[in-house]
């Protein structure tokens, strides 16, 4: 009697499943959200652009965020649509925003949003944020509250990363300044020194000693000659 009532549980939760996919599959309705491929935490829906990494002639970036429908494949091209969201503090001279985005037939089940950041006086302010948003509209209706979304801080000044936390200064880089955030990138072309391995961060750590070694440089910020930590 009990493998009986156990194997009818299952039917039942397989059969709802079924409806589930039906839905999201199967319907007449496209339904879509971004893709983010980060491990999922509190931030995985933010991302960051800076243009103090690029060269001056560099006036405007177009930025890419895969999103995906799930629902019947397309026969022609259609379009989605995005908004800017409350608490974006980017002026609407700083970035181009085509409203109706478009997803391509052919592609399968992925595409990108696209918004074009421009270089202007503002940004060397500090971070500026741009928040945007899917909206439902004739072919796509959003679904998955924290997927509809992201967030876009954008600058043109160096700013202490997260990464160069108190490990990386024990470890590795030591003190950290804007004066030496700029060698550091200028000598080695890492920007984000957090996404790598332990041997990565080593190799870099040690090229940037080198380089100082060769090249010793005064850190007005901390008022001394600039130094890592790194042995080796």
């Amino acid at each position: 009697m009990k493998r009986l009532l156990w194997i009818f549980i299952g039917m039942f939760f397989f059969l709802m499943g079924c409806q589930e996919d039906e839905l999201t599959d199967f319907t007449q309705n496209r339904y879509i959200k971004f893709r983010f491929y980060n491990n999922l935490g509190a931030d995985y829906y933010k991302s960051e652009y800076s243009f103090a990494y690029e060269a001056e002639e560099v006036k405007e970036k177009e930025l890419t965020f895969p999103v995906e429908f799930r629902g019947y494949s397309l026969d022609e091209d259609l379009s989605f649509k995005v908004e800017i969201d409350t608490g974006t503090t980017l002026s609407k001279d700083s970035y181009v925003l085509p409203e109706a985005q478009i997803f391509r037939k052919g592609v399968g089940p992925i595409d990108s949003l696209k918004v074009t950041i421009l270089r202007t006086e503002e940004l060397q302010e500090g971070n500026k944020l741009l928040r945007l948003k899917l909206v439902s509209n004739e072919y796509f209706q959003t679904y998955m509250a924290d997927s509809s979304f992201i967030e876009i801080n954008v600058n043109d000044v160096l700013s202490r990363p997260e990464w160069w936390d108190s490990s990386v200064e024990n470890a590795y880089l030591g003190k950290y300044s804007k004066a030496k955030h700029e060698e550091f990138v200028k000598c080695t072309g890492v920007e984000d020194f957090g996404e790598l391995d332990p041997s990565a961060k080593r190799h870099y750590a040690l090229q940037f000693k080198r380089y100082l070694e060769e090249n010793p440089q005064w850190d007005e910020e901390n008022n001394e000659q600039m130094q890592v930590t790194i042995l080796g």
